[in-house]
């Protein structure tokens, strides 16, 4: 028996059914047909609506001021205006004006007063048309309104001042410290505007307070502040229409080291005994300021005058004025506002007399005299002037004073001369007592032949003595 073996059944594929193809629509009569209708409509529209006629708005073109030569001729301006934009609105093919912009458009008003003639304190209203044109005049399309169609201006003549600045800056400084004149960025502001505005500034300044104890320079800014005639400050200016050309200055406070040091007379014969408390000084110190190394130097200031007890008058009160001159790099801060530069010396010599005495010539000494020459004194007495409180000048004597020649400058002169004369007080009087007054002596130089022929005589003389016969 044949066993044939079994397949399995292959299934059949299913039929396709008949799919519409897309590439064989636009063989289709009829919708080939509505196609085209569509299309038609939509491109006659678009058409349309790009070639109509159509107005238009451009928003926020800028105004732009114009001033008629008569009234720039018055100096006249505009410095405000109600509006400084306009809305201008264009009709024409909606092709072009849909690209319109401010740029293709000019709108201006035009400031010409009837009369110049400005009255009052404040700034003067006009009402002015706007006037809109286009940029470019071969545009196809027309300017149909411009809104607003008027602005009201404000306007005077332009004025400008130029006022120094004035500083009203407080400071402090920590002891041992110096805060110096505060130093302003700018000394002068420009201030312009309308003549009205500008004629109420009688002043500007700086105000500032400094709260803590200065030890070092400090900077800080300050606004500028106006003040009217009655010294009120205008606080609001912003409606005026000012403009500054500075509105805040930067402020610089240098502080630098300070101290205080005393003055001191010099003086020339003056007894050791005389009393520092009759010698006064006005003022008795100053305060200088400097960096810390130069004052650390200084602890007293040497007046300029040297003042001569010899040039005082006993009985009253001598007062010298003395510059005060300093140290280098050191500067005087004693008077606000101004620096003393002088100081004033007071000695007292009320209780002080004065007296003559006669000086013989056993107590005037010549020294210096030419080589080979024997000088002679011409003079002998002089009286000599010496001052003193009335316990001790009464009791100087001729012998308490010393008076000295000094033949050093007349080396080649001959006969009789006269030769200024040192003369000073000795012994203990001289602590209380001193010489015033200038003296001059008169000597005799004699030539040096002279000399020498009175020399051989007195040689001969002494050996005629040796030669004599004891007796």
């Amino acid at each position: 028996m044949n066993e044939e073996k079994k397949r399995p059944e292959t299934p059949e594929t299913p039929k396709k059914k008949n799919a519409i193809s897309l590439g064989k629509i636009f063989y289709h009569n009829t919708f080939v047909l509505a196609f085209s209708f569509v299309v038609a409509v939509v491109t006659w529209f678009l058409m349309y609506a790009n070639s109509a006629e159509r107005n238009v708005v451009i928003h926020d073109v800028p105004i732009t001021q114009q001033v008629s030569s008569a009234a720039q001729e018055e100096g006249l301006q505009i410095f405000s205006m109600s509006h400084t934009t306009a809305d201008v609105e264009v009709s024409g093919n909606n092709l072009l004006t849909s690209q319109l912009s401010a740029s293709d458009f000019e709108v201006s008003v035009t400031l010409n007063p009837t009369s110049t003639q400005l009255e009052g304190n404040t700034l003067q209203k006009m009402t002015l048309q706007v006037r809109a044109v286009k940029a470019n005049t071969m545009g196809s399309y027309e300017i149909a309104s411009v809104s607003p169609s008027e602005v009201t201006v404000e306007y005077d003549r332009v004025r400008e001042v130029n006022l120094p600045i004035e500083s009203n800056i407080q400071v402090r400084s920590d002891t041992g410290y110096y805060a110096g004149t505060p130093v302003l960025s700018a000394d002068n502001v420009t201030i312009s505007g309308p003549a009205s505005s500008v004629d109420r500034i009688s002043r500007v300044a700086v105000n500032y307070q400094v709260e803590t104890a200065l030890r070092e320079e400090t900077s800080f800014s300050c606004p500028i502040r106006l003040y009217d005639a009655n010294d009120q400050e205008i606080t609001d200016w912003s409606g005026l229409y000012l403009t500054l050309n500075v509105e805040s200055v930067d402020v610089t406070v240098p502080v630098i080291p300070v101290k205080t040091v005393s003055l001191v007379a010099s003086t020339l014969h003056q007894p050791e005994g005389f009393s520092e408390s009759r010698i006064q000084i006005e003022p008795a110190e100053i305060a200088i300021v400097g960096t810390s190394e130069v004052l650390s130097g200084i602890n007293e200031i040497q007046l300029d005058s040297v003042i001569d007890f010899a040039d005082l008058t006993a009985g009253t009160n001598n007062t010298i004025t003395s510059d005060i001159t300093l140290p280098t790099g050191v500067r005087n801060i004693s008077t606000t506002g101004e620096t003393t530069s002088q100081a004033t010396v007071t000695i007292n010599l009320n209780g002080y007399e004065q007296a003559s005495v006669s000086v013989s010539s056993a107590n005037i000494q010549v020294v210096n005299a030419p080589s080979g020459v024997e000088p002679t004194l011409a003079t002998t007495s002089l009286a000599v002037s010496v001052v003193g409180p009335e316990a001790q000048v009464t009791r100087v004597t001729g012998d308490s004073i010393s008076v000295q020649v000094d033949l050093s400058n007349f080396q080649n002169q001959t006969g009789t001369v006269e030769v200024p004369a040192t003369v000073t007080l000795t012994g203990s009087l001289a602590d209380s007592c001193w010489v015033v007054d200038e003296y001059t002596v008169s000597v005799n130089i004699p030539g040096v032949q002279a000399a020498a022929a009175r020399t051989m005589r007195t040689e001969s003389s002494e050996d005629n003595v040796a030669a004599a016969p004891q007796r």
